[in-house]
Parts: C-alpha cells; structure tokens; sequence
C-alpha cells in the first residue's frame, strides 16, 4: 500500500514529526509512504528525506477559490490529482492540508484522510467545502472530536490517539552521565535543575505564562533553569515570536534563566538529561511530547487544555495547571522540585501508562486498520472504528 503525506506547513515542527513517525511505524506492516510538502523548506526536505521518506517539494499548491480564481484552482488541483493518483491513499497531515488537497484527492479517486491535531475553533462556511472532500476525519484526542466545528458523522470520523516507540528504561549512572554532558554542553553549573520545553518558540505555545511562572520561581530556586527545544529560526513567524518571548523574559528579569537551543534532533538525549517537562500551551489536541515524556519516565506539569487531560492524569501520571495560570504552574513545578519522591512517582507511573496505552506497536495497528479500512470503501465512507 502506497500513502501520501501532505504537509501543509514550512519547517519541522510537531505535525511533521508525528507524520514522520506514521510513515516509520507503518512501514513493517507494508505501507509505504511520501510526502507532498505544500510549503517545503530545505530542513523539511532533509528531514523526511533522512527517514527514506521521498518528497514532492516543485508543485503549485492550489489555493481554493469557487469564483474568482476558480480556474486556477481547478489546474492546480489537477496538477496535484496526478501526483495523489499514484498512491492509494492521501494522508492530509492537518485539516489545512485538507482545505488545499482534498479537491485534488477526490479528482483523482482516491480516499482522503484528514488528521485533525489541534482544536479548530472557526471554520468558515467557504472553507468547509474544501475541508468536507476528505473521507474520512482522524481526530488526536475526544476532545479533539467533539469540538470541531464542521459536523462530521459518526461513520466518518476516529479518535486515533498517537503513539511513540518505548525504549528500555536508561539505567540511572547512563542517564547522569548524559545529564552531566548536557548541563556542560549548555554551560550550566552541575547542580541546575533542568527543566525543559519540547515545543516551537511558536504563538501557540504559551510562553508569556511560563516566564511568568520563571519569575515566581526566581528567589526560591536560583538551580532551575528552562531548557527551550524547538524552532525559533528557520521560520519567520517562530522567528518573529522568538523575538517578542526574549524581550518579554528580559523585561521580567528571567532571561538568564532560558536557555533557547532552537531546533535539534537529539530530543531523546536531552529529553533524559532533564528533571522534568513542561508543556505551557493555549492549545493542543493530544501534545506527543507529552507522551514522549512519559516514555522516557519523566514528570511532566502540562496545561490542562483540549486533549491534554486524556493523557495525563493529575497527580498520578503528570501535573496540570489551568490555562495562563502562572502561580498554577509555578507550584507545580516547585511541587517536582522539592518533592523528589513524588517526582520519581509521577515519572514511573507516566512510564507504565504510555506502555499500556501509547505504545508504537498498537498506534501502527490503528494506523495500518485504518488505512486498510479507507482503501477498501475506496472514495467512499469508511466505518468507524469499534
């Protein structure tokens, strides 16, 4: 089975992730997957490239029109039907994915699966129409689900949570070894507190909270230190917003307390090297590194938005805060902080419950079920998932 990947979004940031890691899991089970970047940058293209993953970058990306620039639209999509008729199924990577390809999918008959990851609080009228030639709707969490705004019924809609690949446990001297070679490589002091931010210096993510939380946290623990991992360069709206979050930490005298490391690729190095996680977010449909955080056994403190809640389970599995509350956030983190036992706890439950429900293997059967389900209605409804 050959499925193609639309990318809707310039550089690699979480949705060219979980796409990167659908195409990996699904591979054993013979899937093979491409990508059609809609907006590609040459990071993006090295990234899915690194994996085996063969990319269109040189297409026009058609820009949805009824009227106005309706023949354009119609060529372009043609265009993009030629390349979606030589794959089975087209996986839209985000429901702007869809709102471009969708067309173009069903030109060329072929089903369309649209993932929806993030909560969509206003769909135009316009846009739905677009939107609404996909097959089938993917939904990252219930929340996710029951808040989209263009009605879909139940037949062509999943709840497909993410799924991660488990390592063995690292044994405690290799996971203070790695600890003490990223407190060095980022010049900090060996008794720092790391705790690190595994997202994109993006609008999204709600940085202005968590610097309030910093300064909360100033006086009573000088060890703590942020640990910022995701873009703030390659794109110019994280490179703008990067800007804005500087100046903002400056401004409240926490910017010595950030270490901003932008883009890398050994998230699970320093994913282990930290203390703990934190997720300060304005939304999210289910955050994979949420999940990545719990595989690997560490505490995390997460905003307690949209999917975030099916994931992590208060005082249990993780800690959650209300959403733009810093004294919320702050507490939490002190809570981790000084209460090594509990921040032991919450990290081995987290572990166990990422292995029971978010592991890589059940995610590639739900995937590859799903596909096969897709394939087999063809361009039409496929059934829900029991």
């Amino acid at each position: 089975m050959k499925v193609l990947h639309v990318l809707p979004f310039p550089g690699v940031g979480g949705t060219e992730i979980a796409t990167r890691r659908i195409a990996d899991a699904v591979r054993p089970y013979g899937v093979h997957s491409a990508a059609l970047l809609l907006q590609p940058t040459a990071d993006q293209l090295a990234y899915f490239e690194e994996a085996g993953v063969p990319c269109f970058a040189d297409l026009r990306r058609p820009e949805p029109s009824l009227v106005r620039e309706a023949a354009a639209f119609l060529r372009d999509s043609w265009a993009t039907a030629r390349i979606c008729g030589r794959f089975d199924l087209v996986h839209c990577a985000d429901v702007s994915a869809a709102y471009h390809v969708g067309v173009a999918g069903r030109m060329a008959q072929r089903p369309v699966l649209c993932h929806v990851r993030n909560r969509e609080a206003q769909i135009g009228r316009r846009s739905r129409i677009f939107i609404g030639a996909a097959s089938h709707f993917a939904f990252v969490s219930q929340d996710t689900r029951e808040r989209f705004p263009i009605p879909i019924p139940q037949q062509r809609s999943s709840v497909l949570y993410d799924g991660v690949e488990i390592a063995p446990p690292a044994a405690p001297a290799a996971r203070e070894a790695t600890a003490r070679a990223v407190r060095a490589e980022f010049g900090l002091p060996q008794d720092t507190v790391i705790a690190a931010m595994f997202a994109r210096v993006n609008p999204q993510k709600d940085y202005q909270t968590l610097i309030r939380a910093a300064a909360l946290l100033r006086d009573a623990h000088p060890q703590l230190r942020f640990l910022i991992v995701g873009d703030n360069a390659n794109v110019p709206l994280n490179r703008q917003h990067f800007e804005q979050v500087q100046a903002q930490a400056r401004d409240a005298g926490v910017l010595d307390r950030f270490v901003f490391a932008g883009f890398r690729s050994d998230t699970e190095r320093l994913m282990l090297a930290a203390d703990l996680c934190v997720l300060c977010t304005h939304f999210e449909g289910l955050p994979l590194v949420v999940i990545e955080a719990m595989a690997a056994g560490r505490p995390c403190v997460a905003t307690a938005v949209d999917g975030v809640p099916e994931t992590l389970t208060d005082g249990e599995t993780g800690l959650l805060h209300a959403h733009e509350d810093a004294a919320g956030l702050a507490a939490a983190l002190a809570r981790l902080i000084e209460g090594r036992d509990l921040a032991a706890r919450i990290g081995a439950n987290a572990r166990a419950e990422a292995e029971r429900r978010f592991s890589r293997q059940r995610f590639a059967r739900d995937v590859t079920a799903l596909y096969r389900r897709l394939q087999a209605a063809g361009t039409g409804l496929a059934s829900s998932s029991p």
